[in-house]
């Protein structure tokens, strides 16, 4: 039974319909996923069908030899076809996984202290631990620690006393969210290496859609980047430790990349009181996108949330990148002028800014090159050839509220005329201060940079220019 089934299947018809079934499938997916030019679809099912061809010319009423090297080119015809069905469909699912679903995730995590002897969430049975009572998940997540273990829960309103607290071992574990947690590094700068995380509780909630769509193959918009450095989904709320506006001109081919200082000290708009414009994304992305409306008095279309860290794996799925350094940074193993980085390199380089006098103000400067040299490899034959590599890399790290068919819009503008693109950096400047009266921590004192507003009005300037 077995051999009969063999044999009919390697029979020339049914290898031959089988091979046009798949290709037809393939070229589904390929119009669904909207990202190829009319030209690339048309010339992929002409080579679909010249293989169709050219497998019935080979096997039919061939003899021996002809009719073997036919049904071993089928057979690998097959194979390319189905790979491609695979590949193609991850394209979609990883474009229906970055366009966000207006998600944002609190994470609400247990620290203890990393020398305590609790292992187990089990161990802090019926010890005193604190809570910060002035989450409004705090509840919830309190309801669901208790399900887990038994506690005494005392609630507390100061994160700094929080710290101490736990600092002192005046209590065995502290309970908030992660991304409070963040401020304890401005008062203990090891709290993260001090402590380790025994619980999480995640609470995902949904956001509205504050996006401003324009057409972006034939209009100028603004994307606001967001840079963290955080464990768990993209979507967490956290501090925006990179802050850059992007502002594309499809028409003209341009792009201009403006940095922000993540201690610059602005109005955050959630609480009308100034502070680090990093912490502006404690109350969300969406709080980080209106602060700077306010601060720059421009409209902000979209935004790109990225971790990091996970991000510069894809200089690695690129093959590498080409960055240039105005100085040496011998600890690093950079020297002046132009650098290939892998992806280890790039994010040492992007997040180094001891080897500089101007400290944060050169950081920025840095990554506005690792993200250029990112840009310009994918915008090069790259993205086809690494075509699978990047979108593994990008599933997970990466988040924006532009649609798919925005996205694929605009791949499908760049593989039409493959364009090079003028890509210009700003960065907005200040001086650095030592104050109180920070919005999240008012009566501590810590570093913040204080905007310079001639620079300020000149990089609002530039981006206006663009617009109109």
């Amino acid at each position: 039974m077995l051999k009969k089934i063999i044999k009919n299947f390697v029979q020339w018809k049914v290898m031959l319909i089988i091979q046009i079934i798949i290709s037809v499938i393939f070229t589904i997916f390929l119009i669904q996923l909207n990202v190829l030019p009319l030209l690339y679809n048309v010339l992929i099912i002409i080579a679909e069908m010249l293989c169709a061809l050219g497998v019935c010319f080979l096997i039919k009423n061939a003899q021996k030899i002809r009719l073997i090297i036919g049904h071993v080119l089928s057979i690998l015809i097959i194979i390319v076809l189905i790979m491609g069905c695979f590949v193609v469909n991850k394209g979609q699912s990883t474009l229906k996984n970055v366009t966000s679903d207006n998600v944002q995730t609190n994470r609400i995590s247990l620290y203890v202290l990393d020398e305590s002897s609790y292992k187990e969430l089990s161990d802090l049975k019926n010890q005193n631990i604190e809570a910060n009572v002035n989450d409004e998940h705090m509840a919830e997540a309190i309801d669901a620690l208790n399900k887990e273990v038994k506690l005494s829960i005392q609630g507390q309103e100061d994160y700094v006393q929080m710290s101490n607290d736990l600092y002192d071992q005046k209590t065995v574990g502290i309970y908030m969210n992660e991304a409070q947690s963040a401020l304890f590094d401005e008062i203990h700068e090891d709290f993260h290496e001090k402590t380790r995380v025994l619980y999480t509780y995640e609470i995902e909630e949904k956001v509205e859609d504050f996006s401003k769509d324009v057409s972006v193959t034939q209009n100028t918009f603004n994307v606001f980047i967001s840079g963290i450095d955080t464990t768990g989904p993209v979507s967490t709320v956290s501090r925006s430790d990179v802050n850059m506006i992007v502002t594309v001109d499809p028409t003209n081919k341009k792009i201009l990349m403006t940095s922000i200082p993540r201690d610059y000290y602005v109005t955050l708009a959630n609480m009308s009181k100034k502070d680090k414009l990093t912490h502006a994304g404690l109350a969300g992305v969406e709080n980080s996108v209106k602060t700077l409306e306010n601060f720059l008095d421009i409209d902000i279309n979209y935004y790109a949330r990225v971790n990091f860290t996970s991000l510069i794996q894809m200089v690695d799925a690129l093959g590498g990148i080409e960055v240039y350094s105005d100085q040496d940074i011998p600890k690093l193993g950079i020297h002046e002028g132009v650098n290939q980085m892998d992806g280890k390199k790039a994010l040492s380089f992007s997040r180094e800014r001891y080897s500089y006098k101007s400290g944060d103000n050169h950081r920025v400067q840095n990554q506005q090159k690792v993200l250029e040299a990112m840009l310009n490899k994918m915008m090069s034959p790259a993205i086809i050839t690494n075509y699978s590599s990047i979108l593994e890399n990008i599933n997970g790290s990466f988040e924006t509220n532009m649609t798919s068919q925005e996205i694929t819009s605009l791949l499908k503008m760049q593989l039409s005329d493959m364009a090079k693109w003028d890509i210009q950096q700003i960065q907005l400047e200040g001086h650095g201060a030592m104050m109180t009266g920070g919005a999240y921590m008012p009566n501590h004192k810590l570093y913040y940079m204080i905007p310079d507003q001639s620079s300020v009005d000149k990089c609002v300037s530039i981006i206006k220019d663009m617009e109109d």
